[in-house]
């Protein structure tokens, strides 16, 4: 009797998922064989290197594997834009405009630090424990009263957050165990809770939470489970759809928001999925918001840092002026905000019209209504849900801010007049009309601009009417005719201009003075205006 041949030995070929897990496996191997000590000799399964090598590329598949199977179906109920800012995160958000505060308190090696705070706050018993032990010297001083909450919360984030995955299915079985006693969803989830404080290490406060990340994944998974029936939903179907999402404890809010997974909502308008201040109830935004939608531009910008209270105007000028960069700090603190007028960036100029205080923190806030509080915290911290600290600008765009500055104008000129004019009185009247020039700017005739098609997300708050743009060059004609506005004024010569500390002045052939981009013009206090009498009114006397 013979053998049968032996199988030949084939190359390993993976399949999914473990073909992420051979791949990783592979470089890792490939990459230790190039930059290992020659001392490291042995790379077979065997060598507890190659282990501790498996075992990190196992970790990285698994994570990869999971990932794959998170497919964001239920999207418009994954980010919660709709729900209010305290309750978008199942268990809690920190206060917006707290956190460098509170994460430079808590890096620090004493008394406030994480590392000598998580276990104090963890051993408390009640979340009222805890942020008394806060109050208590040494950290009574550190933080204050309003952070104190939230260091708790995120100082027990961790615990909360490895019990909710480790007992998933214990809470689980607490909510379902409910639901056949009847109720509301609010009176069915409480019950859950009571149960589970004899079986979960947390306070109440946390097992609430915990609750309620079940009741979360069960709205996404009714809403999973009836896509067929949402995205092929017409107006005839769509109020018997909500109805059977609605008994599968969904709110309302849920259940109406649900239906925006279709292409094509039935019967849902753009503005059914914005609040009042154009901000998405939904994210990523709807398809169908982008119809009615205009691009960010910089006048959306400006129109945002008009809603500041301390604002009159504002403008978004192109370039990095002086002010504010884009994080907050004083542009020129380091070199990559350099102040730059030809830098890609923008510099929203604005006008203060209350308070003289310190103007970095003036313009930060400007800087804030306009962006988001990245302005005074750049590099936010890791967050598995979409808050209200996400930044309003489009990403790539630099916005900066800086206050309006102004341009004291040099004008030279001779005034020609007839004899027996009060010389000092026509230079007060002429100075007074440039002053005036300045301080209103009549800009040139042309066509009125055309009203936009759609307004966008961004509230209206329009720029009041007069005043000087920044950086608008002063024409030469406009400077004769407010000069010639008055009657003893026959003609005028020699004018010139120039911005004081400037060099030289610029004739009126050069046609208009340019001024800094951040500024407008005011008549300097220096006189340069004369006069000369014409003997006759003839032609030639002016």
């Amino acid at each position: 009797m013979t053998n049968p041949p032996a199988a030949p030995l084939t190359a390993f070929v993976p399949e999914p998922p473990d073909a992420d897990w051979e791949t990783i496996r592979a470089r890792v191997m490939a990459r230790l064989g190039a930059e290992t000590p020659p001392s490291w000799t042995d790379h077979n399964p065997v060598d507890p290197g190659v282990t501790l090598a498996e075992s990190a590329a196992f970790g990285l598949a698994d994570l990869h594997y999971r990932v794959a199977q998170r497919r964001m179906e239920a999207w418009p109920l994954e980010a919660r834009s709709f729900a209010p800012d305290t309750d978008r995160h199942w268990h809690g958000t920190i206060p917006a405009g707290s956190l460098t505060a509170i994460a430079g308190a808590l890096a620090a090696s004493a008394p406030g630090s994480a590392t000598t705070l998580e276990s104090l706050v963890r051993a408390a018993a009640s979340q009222a424990d805890a942020v008394a032990l806060l109050s208590k010297p040494p950290w009574a001083g550190v933080f204050t009263a309003p952070q104190r909450p939230a260091v708790v919360t995120l100082l027990r984030g961790r615990l909360v957050r490895r019990i909710a995955q480790e007992q998933t299915d214990i809470v689980a079985e607490a909510v379902a165990a409910e639901r056949a006693g009847g109720g509301t969803v609010a009176a069915r989830d409480a019950r859950a809770a009571a149960t589970l404080r004899h079986t979960l290490p947390l306070w109440p406060e946390e097992i609430a939470a915990v609750v309620r990340r079940e009741r979360r994944r069960l709205s996404r998974e009714a809403l999973v489970a009836r896509l067929d029936e949402v995205r092929a939903a017409t107006a005839m179907t769509a109020p018997a759809i909500r109805a059977v999402l609605a008994a599968a404890d969904l709110d309302a809010t849920e259940a109406d928001l649900a239906m925006a997974v279709a292409g094509q909502p039935p019967g849902m308008l753009p503005e059914h999925l914005e609040d009042p201040g154009g901000r998405s109830l939904i994210w990523p935004p709807h398809p169908i918001q982008a119809l009615t939608s205009e691009p960010v531009t910089a006048g959306d910008y400006a129109r945002r840092a008009r809603a500041h209270p301390g604002v009159g105007r504002a403008w978004a000028v192109p370039g990095r002026l002086p002010g504010i960069a884009w994080n907050g700090l004083p542009t020129g603190a380091t070199p990559e905000i350099a102040a730059d007028p030809q830098a890609p960036a923008v510099t929203l100029i604005v006008e203060r019209i209350t308070g003289t205080g310190n103007s970095d923190g003036f313009l930060r806030a400007v800087l804030t209504a306009a962006i988001g509080p990245e302005a005074g915290a750049p590099f936010p911290d890791w967050r598995d849900d979409v808050d209200d600290l996400a930044p309003r600008r489009v990403i790539g765009d630099e916005v900066g801010a800086g206050l309006l500055a102004e341009a004291p104008i040099l004008v030279q000129a001779t005034l020609v007049g007839p004899v027996g004019i009060d010389r000092d009185a026509v230079i007060a009247d002429v100075r007074g009309r440039i002053a005036a020039l300045f301080a209103r700017d009549e800009p040139e005739p042309g066509p009125p601009a055309a009203e936009p098609v759609v307004d966008g997300p961004w509230p209206r708050i329009d720029q009041p009417a007069g005043g000087w743009a920044p950086g608008e060059p002063i024409r030469f004609t406009e400077v004769v005719d407010a000069m010639a506005g008055n009657p003893d004024v026959w003609g005028v010569e020699l004018l010139a201009m120039k911005v004081q500390g400037d060099p030289s002045f610029l004739p009126q052939s050069a046609g208009s003075l340019p001024i800094p981009p951040n500024a407008v013009p005011v008549l300097a206090a220096a006189n340069c205006l004369t006069v000369r009498l014409a003997l006759t009114g003839r032609c030639g006397d002016a």
